[in-house]
């Protein structure tokens, strides 16, 4: 790892080792293994975690959650709190080893102080996440939506990125109590304003949206994507197009977002009714690209 701070790691050449190696011992440690061994690498975990050979890396955390899978005794699971107590970490670095404590004392005293420290952790999102599943699992879907709305709460200012987690969770539940209306209400938001590839989404509003209503309600997401102008709304057009077979508007959008890539995407589809515009469009984008 002291080479890394003075080399360019651009390839992963030297990085990349350094992680199959810790991935391959993750492996070993779950293993069924000797006694020597699952000694021996607890006792490397938790002497290079001291010593902080890969202090400021994924590894220096990632050493004690391999010290997990081979801890058997109870003095082993407390020489790892240590490590996680004695120790000063970042705020994405405390998250992580609130779950290794999750793990030991899942493993050393069981799911209900498991449960306990989950519900004293819920903004760590991984907490969180364990608690829904829970609550759906036991069937308690008003405590699931809860805990899905407090975490929107929670991290709509600072982690947005959690924001679309939370919301599948409320499109899970309401899949799992087939409740339609905010099936339709949390696809859309997904697909619209803050696509994942979580679910096919465009696929689940069109299973439940009554098909009278379904042609409008397409018009009214196409106005949405193009109104949020974000560059990845062309290509959930594009595909709108492409699902409801509406060729001449997708040769229109082509038109309108010359690119040879996307001719070259779009041309399967589009080359046996509209080759001639095809041509044209290869045309104009080659010539364009020779003047400029």
């Amino acid at each position: 790892t002291k080479a890394l701070d003075c080399a360019d790691d651009s390839n992963g050449d030297i990085g990349g080792p350094i992680t199959y190696s810790y991935e391959l011992l993750q492996t070993i440690a779950i293993e069924n293994i000797s006694e020597e061994i699952r000694k021996s690498l607890y006792d490397y975990c938790i002497l290079s975690f001291k010593k902080e050979v890969f202090s400021g890396w994924d590894w220096h955390i990632g050493v004690l959650e391999i010290a997990v899978g081979l801890c058997n005794s109870d003095a082993e699971a407390k020489s790892i709190l240590n490590c996680l107590n004695e120790g000063t970490f970042s705020q994405y670095e405390k998250e992580r080893t609130d779950v290794i404590k999750l793990s030991i004392i899942r493993k050393t005293k069981g799911d209900a102080e498991a449960e306990k420290f989950i519900e004293q952790h819920l903004s760590n999102s991984d907490m969180r996440n364990e608690a829904i599943k829970k609550a759906i699992h036991d069937q308690l879907y008003e405590k699931a939506i809860t805990l899905a709305r407090d975490g929107i709460e929670q991290d709509k200012k600072n982690k947005p990125g959690l924001v679309k987690d939370w919301y599948n969770w409320l499109l899970k539940i309401a899949q799992v109590q087939n409740d339609v209306p905010n099936i339709i209400k949390y696809a859309r938001f997904l697909y619209v304003d803050n696509f994942s590839h979580e679910q096919d989404y465009f696929e689940l509003l069109k299973c439940n949206v009554h098909s009278d209503k379904w042609n409008d309600f397409v018009e009214e997401l196409i106005k949405s994507l193009r109104s949020n102008g974000r560059w990845t709304s062309m290509d959930q057009v594009a595909k709108i197009f492409i699902n409801e077979e509406w060729w001449q508007r997708l040769l229109e959008l082509l038109k309108e977002y010359k690119s040879l890539s996307y001719i070259e995407s779009m041309e399967k589809y589009l080359a046996k009714d509209y080759s001639a515009d095809l041509v044209l469009l290869y045309k104009e984008w080659i010539s364009d690209y020779m003047i400029n």
